[in-house]
């Protein structure tokens, strides 16, 4: 029975969180569309970045990736508070698009490929080139190999955290982020992983 309504929280989590998400999201592309100037930060040595159209394959699967984690986690106690922690990362990512509002500057080539050029397609219509630094794509990919890696007892967790360092990197290699919204996305991580917690106990005290 118990087993039975942690499935059912983790289903209601699942969907408030891609409801949550969604708005806050594409409510920061909204009103960075409106603005008459967005600036571009990026390096140099950036423009060499070869632009690899397989790494759409992890990219796309940046969100059943995360939602795999609610999958290993038994305790209820642990859910709720990853939850938290899904929460105050995506706030404070989305208050920074705000405030600090960037676009990604490279142009993207040409697709010959019909699969990958349909792949494009769709993440053109999910995804944009605003909503830089931090990068959400990077923050939950780290966020989400520290769940698999700490939950799982098996083997597995070392191929799952290598897909889920792909999916970190590729946001490069599909030309939607620059290296400043990478770091950012893994301080953003390490910030929720780290620091968030020990707030939240220290509170409690």
């Amino acid at each position: 029975m118990m087993k039975d309504n942690l499935q059912r929280l983790k289903i209601k989590y699942i969907i408030f969180i891609t409801i949550f998400f969604t708005i806050l999201y594409k409510g920061a592309e909204f009103y960075t569309r409106t603005l008459d100037y967005v600036p571009s930060y990026f390096m140099a040595w950036e423009k060499k970045i070869p632009f690899l159209t397989i790494f759409m394959l992890p990219y796309m699967t940046s969100a059943p990736f995360f939602f795999g984690t609610f999958l290993t986690i038994k305790d209820e106690k642990k859910l709720n508070f990853y939850v938290k922690q899904a929460i105050f990362l995506t706030v404070v990512s989305i208050a920074i698009f705000f405030i600090v509002p960037m676009k990604f500057y490279f142009p993207k080539p040409e697709i010959a490929n019909p699969i990958f050029n349909f792949f494009f397609y769709v993440l053109g219509q999910l995804d944009s080139s605003f909503n830089q630094c931090p990068s959400l794509h990077v923050s939950f990919a780290f966020l989400s190999i520290a769940i698999y890696w700490k939950e799982m007892k098996t083997k597995l967790k070392y191929l799952i955290a290598i897909w889920g360092f792909l999916i970190a990197i590729s946001v490069h290699f599909v030309y939607q982020h620059h290296f400043i919204d990478f770091v950012g996305g893994f301080i953003m991580f390490l910030i929720t992983w780290y620091i968030f917690p020990k707030f939240i106990k220290s509170v409690k005290k």
